[in-house]
């Protein structure tokens, strides 16, 4: 118990730059970052995927943004996006993955045609006018076990209310993200994704209604926010793979339910800072 409670000391106590002998009970750093921040700027920006790929659970349906008024839209994004000023862009592909980073040098030399990807229409754009040699690709695939949540929720008669009402909290979230995209433009979309609230709201449901579906025997809810959790640490770890220097500016478009968690553990970070995307997106 001694030698547990000495590793939880040591694990607590800041990885460099610090005195041993200094207090544990340090201010908290700011969540943005400052303009004489040392930590490396981090602008992560939350989207819908603009494809249509149907990956998810719960799937916007987006018209296309191949669309002239959409493609009007989005570079007026990119073109907020680049006040910015990024070193560094990365994009919701498995790190070592070779295919985004080939084509977005097409790309640039003009020998590749964007597809409705937000990789491709935000991230390569942005990275092609900032001059950038190359995209970063840092996702990291994971397991996403919800059918055990499913099974055990439907088999309990005192857990199927919470699925129900997650499955009636994830519908309402498309359609709020649907309404906003009918009646507004892709960036008061965007900005309306990574408000706070919307930011807490798409993490919210995990605690709300996956977390409790547990009995004596088995704890799917749990381990389906343990894997979760893991694919998103991971991501957050392929930054620091990606040898970034006090200079960098590193910005990263990802699907919007991954921001909570990697926006917690840049803001946590000794070596990262947050970079408000409301400051770069146009408001409703």
């Amino acid at each position: 118990m001694r030698a547990l409670s000495l590793m939880l000391v040591l694990f607590a106590l800041p990885a460099t730059g610090y005195a041993q002998d200094d207090s544990l009970l340090r201010p908290v750093p700011p969540l943005y970052c400052g303009p004489d921040d040392e930590r490396i700027e981090v602008l992560l920006l939350g989207s819908y995927h603009m494809a249509n790929p149907g990956r998810d659970v719960f799937n916007v349906v987006a018209d296309d943004v191949l669309a002239p008024k959409r493609q009007s839209e989005i570079t007026d994004v990119v073109d907020r996006l680049t006040a910015f000023r990024p070193t560094r862009v990365a994009i919701e592909a498995d790190w070592g993955d070779s295919t985004d980073p080939a084509l977005y040098r097409a790309y640039r030399s003009g020998r590749h045609e964007l597809s409705r990807s937000e990789s491709q229409q935000i991230a390569f754009r942005l990275a092609g006018r900032m001059g950038l040699p190359n995209i970063d690709a840092i996702d990291m695939s994971g397991d996403f076990p919800f059918g055990p949540v499913q099974e055990l929720a439907q088999s309990d008669s005192t857990l199927s209310h919470y699925l129900a009402e997650g499955m009636a909290a994830g519908q309402a979230s498309v359609a709020a993200i649907s309404g906003w995209l009918a009646e507004g433009t892709i960036g008061q979309t965007l900005y309306r994704m990574n408000t706070p609230e919307a930011i807490h709201g798409a993490h919210g449901p995990y605690l709300a209604f996956l977390l409790p579906v547990t009995n004596e025997h088995a704890a799917p809810g749990a381990d389906l926010l343990a894997a979760w959790y893991e694919r998103n640490i991971r991501i957050f770890a392929n930054l620091h793979r990606l040898g970034l220097g006090a200079d960098d500016r590193m910005f990263v478009v990802f699907g919007a339910g991954h921001v909570p968690i990697l926006r917690q553990l840049v803001a946590d970070s000794p070596y990262f800072c947050v970079e408000d995307p409301l400051r770069y997106l146009p408001e409703p």
